[in-house]
């Protein structure tokens, strides 16, 4: 089974037979998952660094009540109560590893749509795998992110791709850049960008691209694979003669248009694959 993953960014430096604290509001969430005293699970930092651990000697008291106890408990404000009251919790740390982001690194520029199908876009990339996303509030987007709800609203992605990675049980959480505005999205891009803008009149298809990519590195080319999701009215002719100019290239995912809340994972799926890493090691490639 699949150890569970607690993500805190404040975890301590630590080495195997360490023991650590574990911030507040992670041991809460801990605390209410039940976490056995002998089961085995990880704390990850958003930064590629794991731990693997299980619940220090004082910890395991806390969180593992006896039969009578669990017995007497009963409604929900009562548990509540008890969880707010536990003190600190710590762990013992069984071994220490780090992941890496992978090259090329995957980049998401996902329009602002109605509806949370950006909110929905941003979780199922985080769990695909995505390395980077950036808000972008397309000249037809018709949600927006007004200047006194920015901060809220990038708040709230922030939280929505922890959760997700969190859930995903990555230790590499992605990185979400600061909202951009129409044509000052081109500022986001590098120099050694494949940037390949999702458009339904393409004609050039995304995994005919990809399947190229199945032999390159970033040493031979790029850097980042970056896919341009548009809301729901589409990608405006000035934007994407913009992104043309900058070297980017229209693709087409399939026969079918696809919601702003999909496209953006479904083409991340697609690179995934195209890029081997999900695929088993043996597999052959181009």
């Amino acid at each position: 089974m699949t150890r569970s993953v607690f993500l805190d960014r404040d975890l301590p430096e630590a080495h195997a037979g360490a023991e650590v604290p574990v911030a507040s509001a992670v041991a809460h969430h801990i605390r209410v998952s039940r976490i056995a005293a002998d089961e085995e699970f990880d704390l990850v930092d958003g930064e590629g660094r794991r731990l693997r651990v299980v619940l220090a000697a004082q910890a395991e008291s806390d969180t593992a009540p006896d039969a009578a106890h669990e017995a007497a408990r009963s409604g929900r404000g009562r548990r509540r109560s008890r969880t707010e009251a536990a003190g600190p919790l710590a762990v013992q740390v069984i071994a220490v590893t780090h992941e890496s982001i992978g090259s090329p690194e995957l980049v998401l520029i996902q329009a602002l749509a109605k509806g949370d199908r950006d909110e929905q876009a941003i979780e199922s990339a985080t769990e695909i795998g995505v390395d980077r996303v950036v808000p972008w509030a397309a000249a037809r987007s018709i949600a927006d992110w007004p200047s006194h709800k920015e901060q809220k609203q990038t708040a709230r992605w922030q939280a929505l791709l922890d959760s997700a990675t969190q859930q995903s049980r990555r230790a590499q959480a992605p990185c979400l850049e600061p909202l951009v505005r129409g044509r000052k999205v081109l500022a986001t891009l590098r120099d050694d960008d494949l940037v390949l803008v999702l458009h339904e009149d393409a004609t050039e298809h995304l995994a005919d691209v990809l399947d190229g990519l199945r032999t390159e590195s970033a040493d031979e080319g790029f850097g980042r694979l970056v896919l341009v999701v548009g809301p729901e009215g589409g990608i405006s002719p000035e934007e994407l003669t913009a992104f043309r100019d900058a070297g980017a290239r229209p693709v087409l995912l399939g026969p079918t248009v696809l919601r702003a809340s999909s496209a953006g994972p479904a083409g991340l799926a697609l690179a995934q694959v195209a890029l081997g890493r999900w695929r088993s090691s043996t597999s052959p490639r181009r």
